[in-house]
């Protein structure tokens, strides 16, 4: 349903929390923004992609 690059968007999105976590713990919190905002937006996208594929499954 999500392609084979689904496992790699996992890996990367996990290793940006984990560079916000270690961000915020040196007190680099522009960063710690930056990536959290970045990994809020792509959460929102996912769900929404998500979502729309449900959708197109339950009208075919």
């Amino acid at each position: 349903m999500y392609g084979p690059l689904n496992g790699v968007r996992a890996a990367l999105v996990t290793l940006a929390v984990l560079a916000a976590l270690g961000a915020a713990i040196l007190g680099h919190w522009i960063v710690t923004l930056v990536l959290g905002i970045g990994v809020a937006i792509h959460g929102l996208g996912w769900l929404y992609l998500a979502q729309q594929a449900k959708t197109e499954d339950t009208s075919s």
